[in-house]
């Protein structure tokens, strides 16, 4: 393989980042900073005084939780950028500091890091979705440019068509299968569709043999729409040889009317101007402690390990989205290796590049470590590093709480979990649970994000973290956690809440 001045450039840093931190774990040791016991039984809404004592597995490492931030959100890492050497770094740094703890490795081969080799190419132009009006003797090409009349929410190559096809989900719920091979589908939806019902809807038909689903902008999807008009659209990441599925567009009301008024079978295209395939990586960090009684189910702890980067000469170094989630699983691995062997085997889970798509853990589903029917439950830890203002002092919030029984089990094991007060944000399916809730497994995140200004900012600093509030989040989790992982407890979906 030829080489490249990025190839030299990230050996050269690896090496000398190994070498810092053989001088950090040293002196780590060395310290051994002290760890602040939290009551597993505390009372939901109230900070358990840090002299109470519940168990060695609820022990919390402030010094750790604070080093770890500071080192993922600071400057040497550069906001850890999804699939740059940055983000290789923060993963070599959490696999580095898992294997401090004493935690074993869960990758392929005994490794802590499984890399995702992946195909990408970038759009470089507003697609234009048109077709064809009037007779064969002389017809009239109507054009619809990304950003005006419709918005781009997934693409898979430069050039998509096929013949329309009308679906009205009004009148009639047709069955995806009904879908003919390489159509556009259109949809009719009734106007007080939720966005939660929307996801229902929709997620058969990106499994058809569509090439592209065109959707009405509903009242309830009018933010996103206006959200993706603003920015270049992305294409669809490869991972080996899996179809990257039907192209999703939104069309503006009007627009939807006047392709509804063409006959089944005209022809529309879509053409998006995309660079060529390009190599990119990702990485993911795993690690587990393997059960005594009940090794076969897993508990899955997870978070995202990347954020945005550098962006036009600024730095976004995401301490809340989501370096504080990261610390806060590297903080659960490191009190639950302290304690007894669990029952049941806990893998904790790093993922990689959820900013560009929930690449890192699309991937992993792809190519299990393990057998994904053995996991029992996930949670994500996603954004804790601040209160949500619409919650009490130090409450945290689980989103999709209705979907299944798990948040009020922890709940009564101790957990200070409410729903999620921000329903109209459909939290649920933005996170890395939700490509595993889609598998069937129940999956959901924790979270206090209470809309703050600072998200996807450069303004999302370590100056903004409230210190208190992130110990007390991840302390207050310790026990439940633990309840979790020895009980013989398996969380169920609540009847038609599965996505």
């Amino acid at each position: 393989m030829k080489s490249s001045p990025y190839r030299a450039r990230f050996i050269s840093t690896s090496l000398i980042a190994l070498v810092i931190l053989a001088f950090a774990i040293s002196a780590a040791a060395q310290l051994a900073p002290a760890r602040v016991q939290l009551a597993a039984s505390a009372v939901p809404g109230q900070s358990a005084p840090p002299e109470a004592v519940a168990s060695p597995a609820s022990a919390l490492c402030a010094a750790c939780v604070r080093e770890n931030l500071e080192y993922l959100a600071g400057p040497k890492l550069h906001g850890r950028g999804s699939g740059t050497i940055d983000e290789y770094l923060a993963a070599e740094f959490i696999a580095r500091k898992l294997e401090q703890y004493g935690v074993a490795p869960a990758a392929e081969n005994g490794q802590y890091i499984q890399t995702a080799s992946l195909q990408s190419r970038a759009v470089t132009k507003a697609p234009v979705l048109s077709f064809d009006m009037g007779d064969s003797a002389s017809p009239r090409t109507i054009a619809w440019t990304h950003g005006k009349e419709i918005a781009a929410f997934r693409l898979s190559e430069p050039n998509v068509q096929g013949p329309l096809q009308k679906l009205d989900l009004i009148v009639a719920t047709p069955s995806p299968n009904s879908v003919r091979d390489s159509a556009v589908v259109l949809l009719k939806l009734k106007p007080e569709t939720s966005r939660k019902d929307f996801q229902g809807m929709l997620g058969p038909y990106l499994h058809s043999k569509a090439a592209m689903v065109i959707v009405p902008v509903f009242p309830a999807a009018k933010a996103m729409f206006d959200r993706l008009s603003k920015e270049m659209p992305k294409a669809g990441v490869k991972m080996g040889n899996a179809p990257l599925g039907p192209d999703v567009i939104f069309a503006r009301p009007e627009a939807t009317e006047r392709l509804w008024a063409l006959p089944d079978g005209t022809f529309i295209k879509l053409h998006s101007a995309m660079t060529s395939w390009k190599t990119s990586h990702t990485w993911n960090v795993l690690g587990k402690i393997v059960g005594t009684n009940e090794k076969d189910q897993v508990v899955l702890l997870s978070a995202h390990l990347d954020h945005l980067g550098v962006k036009d000469g600024r730095t976004y170094p995401g301490a809340d989205d989501d370096a504080s989630g990261t610390v806060a699983v590297m903080e659960l691995a490191h009190a639950l290796v302290a304690g007894p062997k669990p029952s049941r085997t806990v893998v904790f889970a790093l993922w990689g590049s959820e900013e560009t798509g929930m690449i890192g853990s699309g991937y992993f589903l792809k190519n299990p470590t393990f057998a994904l029917k053995n996991i029992v439950a996930n949670l994500e830890f996603e954004m804790i590093a601040r209160p949500d203002p619409r919650l009490e002092r130090d409450q945290l919030w689980l989103s999709g709480w209705e979907r299944t029984d798990l948040g009020p089990e922890l709940a009564d094991h101790g957990a200070k979990l409410v729903g999620d007060p921000h329903p109209d944000q459909n939290f649920f399916a933005r996170s890395d649970n939700y490509p595993l809730a889609k598998e069937g497994i129940v999956a959901q995140t924790v979270s206090s994000y209470g809309l703050h200004k600072d998200y996807h900012q450069p303004t999302d600093t370590l100056a903004k973290v409230d210190w208190q509030h992130l110990d007390s989040a991840i302390g207050s989790m310790i026990g439940p956690v633990t309840w979790l992982v020895n009980s013989a407890f398996a969380p169920q979906w609540n009847n038609g809440q599965r996505p």
